[in-house]
């Protein structure tokens, strides 16, 4: 602009803008160096307010459910408390980290939370007829628990024979308990009469 000596420079323009980064938004903040009645020619240059841009990090959980969306400075590290999966039947599942790896923001992202898992154990009891404990063992879901065969003492009338177990045996779902059955035959004596 020409502008008459001693009279003020005005800038009569759109106000100057400066194009925004990843890492900052610049606001105008003035001239410099500060305007001044016109002695001489003079080149003021826009001078800019830099904000630091925050982005939108999102925590997903592995079935791609929303845990939380957080807002973080560009260059920080983000941080977001370990995420939990109830456990199933079958598993119990431990936090194993984010994936992709948690590093500096430069825009937004997602993270994903990620977990080992543990097959479960359950308690299979055996009982005899009698209702009396003979094990208790811990057997993984899934698999099909077996017992050694347990025997019941004959008594005076009766010898016993293992015949199964009951209900019938089935891969581990839970914690369960199995009760021996047994058949019986009459036991049979010989008597012998002296005379």
């Amino acid at each position: 602009n020409d502008v008459g000596e001693n009279e003020m420079p005005i800038y009569s323009g759109p106000t100057p803008t400066k194009a925004a980064t990843a890492q900052y938004t610049y606001t105008f903040a003035g001239w410099t160096p500060t305007i001044v009645a016109a002695t001489e020619d003079a080149i003021y240059t826009a001078t800019y307010t830099a904000t630091t841009n925050s982005y939108t990090i999102t925590w997903k959980n592995d079935d791609g459910s929303t845990i939380d969306q957080t807002t973080v400075a560009y260059g920080s590290t983000p941080t977001h408390a370990d995420a939990t999966k109830a456990a199933d039947a079958q598993y119990t599942y431990t936090f194993a980290g984010w994936s992709p790896e948690v590093v500096a923001v430069t825009g937004n992202a997602t993270y994903t939370a990620t977990y080992t898992s543990t097959v479960n154990s359950y308690t299979i009891t055996w009982k005899n007829d009698d209702g009396s404990v003979i094990d208790e063992t811990e057997v993984a879901y899934g698999a099909t628990p077996t017992h050694a065969v347990p025997t019941k003492a004959a008594d005076a009338q009766y010898t016993y024979i293992f015949a199964g177990w009951s209900p019938t045996i089935e891969a581990v779902v839970g914690d369960a308990t199995y009760t021996a059955t047994y058949t019986s035959t009459i036991n049979k004596y010989t008597i012998t009469f002296n005379v």
